[in-house]
């Protein structure tokens, strides 16, 4: 069963997250001057930097969970934001976030780690298309399509 980032923490903090995709082009140039490119791999992993602030009784909840709760090594579960929303994505610390962490005030602790999020769920195929033909429908693409033709041949007969 995989854990869970405790719901009762706060998440990293948004101003501070940053995604970076691992490369998944595989790029051959030719003797010609021009390339050929293809993906690699079907999924990449991405990586995010990520900075949290916590009063100090969720510091000592953080650093329970980061020593003991998954260890370092283990993947989790934790809320990222994408263009879709909230979206649960499994994740691990690539960078132990006990290695770079400060108090910013007696009562508020900074903590920053890399984190590696196992498949990033950007959108699929079906969504893309949906999003691309946005805001029109098929009814008012056809209906569009009809005007032009009718318009084309009013304007021919003329």
């Amino acid at each position: 069963m995989m854990v869970n980032y405790p719901l009762t923490l706060p998440l990293p903090r948004l101003k501070e997250v940053s995604y970076k995709r691992q490369s998944n082009i595989l790029r051959t140039e030719m003797g010609s001057g021009r390339a050929r490119q293809r993906r690699r791999f079907l999924s990449v992993p991405t990586f995010m930097e990520a900075t949290w602030r916590f009063k100090k009784d969720e510091a000592v909840a953080f650093e329970g969970f980061v020593d003991h709760g998954v260890q370092l090594t283990g993947w989790f579960l934790m809320d990222i934001l994408t263009p879709k929303g909230v979206v649960k994505h499994q994740v691990r610390f690539k960078k132990d976030p006990l290695e770079n962490f400060k108090p910013i005030s007696a009562l508020v602790w900074q903590y920053q780690a890399q984190v590696e999020v196992k498949e990033y769920k950007a959108a699929s195929e079906e969504e893309a298309a949906i999003s691309l033909v946005k805001p029109h429908t098929v009814a008012s693409f056809v209906s569009s399509i009809s005007n032009s033709i009718n318009n084309y041949l009013e304007y021919n007969n003329e």
